[in-house]
């Protein structure tokens, strides 16, 4: 055959592009569109966190200086993570910083756990702080699934 290239492989003919279905042009579907972060539902309870965690760290003046400062540290950046994944397009990094969030409030979590267990803040005071970072974890946790792979 003259037509057949060497190795077996065929071409086939390719329509033209007067031949093809026009479409409107869109974003790709593994893109969404960024959006305002002061809007999202997990960005007002991440501040909200933050805001909790300021008042435990007000009560917590005896506990140790590192403690305090890396709870501070870590609670301030998680509302900071969550606005930059809303407003980045791209899924990838957005799942990186919302990854990024969840690590740091993985970190609050446990360090509400040990003041608990030293009984510095009362437990008032405490326990809404907590609560609210393992709800948070768990809507975190949804948003940084990875999708499921189509074969």
């Amino acid at each position: 055959m003259a037509d057949t290239p060497p190795f077996g492989v065929r071409f086939t003919h390719r329509r033209s592009d007067d031949e093809l279905p026009v479409s409107e042009p869109g974003p790709r579907p593994d893109e969404r569109a960024a959006q305002r972060h002061d809007r999202a539902a997990v960005y007002q309870e991440a501040l909200d966190f933050a805001a909790r965690v300021f008042v435990v760290l007000e009560r917590a003046e005896a506990e140790r200086y590192y403690l305090r400062d890396q709870l501070d540290r870590k609670s301030a950046v998680i509302p900071q993570l969550v606005a930059q994944g809303l407003a980045t397009a791209n899924m990838t990094l957005r799942r990186a910083l919302y990854l990024r969030a969840r690590e740091a409030l993985t970190d609050c979590a446990a360090i509400l756990d040990i003041l608990t267990e030293r009984r510095i803040v009362p437990p008032g005071i405490l326990e809404p702080a907590r609560a609210l970072a393992l709800a948070l974890l768990d809507k975190l946790l949804a948003l940084t699934a990875p999708p499921p792979r189509v074969w």
